[in-house]
């Protein structure tokens, strides 16, 4: 585990994150780890006061992930949450497509779906309390295309 900085993360599905937001940090400390063939993954060691974090890469893949549209075969992100966080938003935003959003949670059946449509602006959003644990990201398309996203991550209303 090494601690966060500023270089390009990458992953072995050619999926590259590239930090491109100042992250505010008031008590909380990020970790990211980066293996290969693992997706990037950040550690939530501490509850976050106001957090903003934006992740880049590709959406899509060829797993018909029976609902959330088309995935890769690991996450686009994984978050590791240390302890409860009242209020967390994802907001995804694709270049092109239909977007999806698949959360699994760390606990058996939590899997949140969140299609992007047109009231939307095809922009999926979740929002809420998040339990500690670890959740899986999964950025998709319904048709199974790929297309650059950006997936804001804030604890900020």
């Amino acid at each position: 585990m090494k601690i966060l900085n500023y270089p390009a993360l990458q992953s072995a599905d050619l999926l590259m994150f590239n930090l491109i937001n100042t992250i505010m940090i008031t008590s909380v400390l990020l970790f990211v780890t980066s293996e290969a063939g693992a997706s990037d993954s950040v550690t939530l060691v501490a509850k976050a006061v106001t957090t903003n974090q934006v992740i880049q890469g590709q959406s899509g893949g060829s797993i018909d992930s029976k609902g959330c549209g088309f995935i890769g075969n690991v996450p686009n992100h994984v978050m590791n949450i240390e302890q409860r966080i009242d209020y967390m938003r994802l907001t995804l935003q694709a270049s092109g497509g239909q977007p999806t959003l698949l959360v699994l949670g760390p606990n058996s059946g939590d899997s949140f779906c969140v299609l992007g449509d047109e009231i939307s602006g095809l922009k999926p959003e979740i929002s809420g309390v998040w339990e500690a644990g670890e959740y899986q990201i999964y950025v998709g398309d319904r048709l199974g295309n790929k297309h650059q996203f950006t997936l804001d991550i804030s604890t900020g209303n």
